[in-house]
């Protein structure tokens, strides 16, 4: 699932068309709450040990429904917990991939065609205050760039991924801007003028 992008249009909620569907819906989760009503009213789901004050406050109900539902939930919820209460304490406003893209759009591709991956990674290690040339104590590798650019679409819904570039008589691996406009647009706030 991608974000919409701004220049994208969804379907229109038509109450009319929607209403008897989303009511069918609500009826029939109204019904499976009254059934696990005894399994969630007054109990305090175990949090997961880096979820504390606030962000427990918040999943406690969460984590209860979860464990009222059972099979896989109970876990897949408490995950999902862990992962979003961490990444709400980084100190950066986005995730790492979002400031991959919007220091590639603004920093290393801005009004570049193509560059070639040794390119790339260079012009991201010369930007100061980035972590690109020390993540963890070791600098991004073309593997690593190439894995967390794989989590993006291209504007064909098919992974960035690295294609060749012929320069000079030699053909080597790298990435198109073209590939990155549709993740720039999804994904990374507009630039500063």
């Amino acid at each position: 699932m991608r974000r919409r992008a701004r220049n994208e249009r969804v379907q229109p909620f038509r109450r009319r068309l929607h209403a008897p569907e989303g009511n069918a819906l609500r009826d029939r989760l109204a019904d499976w709450a009254d059934s696990v009503r005894h399994l969630v009213d007054g109990v305090f789901p175990e949090m997961p040990d880096e979820v504390t004050d606030r962000p427990a406050d918040v999943w406690e109900p969460l984590l209860a429904v979860a464990d009222a539902a059972g099979g896989a939930w109970p876990a897949r919820a408490r995950a999902a917990c862990a992962e979003i209460v961490a990444a709400s304490k980084q100190d950066d406003k986005g995730s790492i991939g979002i400031r991959l893209l919007t220091d590639l759009r603004d920093h290393v591709l801005n009004g570049i065609e193509r560059l070639p991956t040794i390119s790339v990674l260079d012009r991201l290690y010369a930007l100061e205050e980035a972590p690109w040339a020390d993540m963890g104590g070791k600098p991004l590798t073309s593997r690593g760039l190439a894995k967390m650019l794989g989590e993006y679409m291209t504007s064909d819904n098919k992974p960035i991924e690295p294609r060749n570039i012929k320069s000079g008589g030699a053909v080597l691996k790298g990435y198109y801007a073209a590939d990155l406009t549709d993740a720039w647009a999804r994904y990374c706030p507009p630039p500063t003028p």
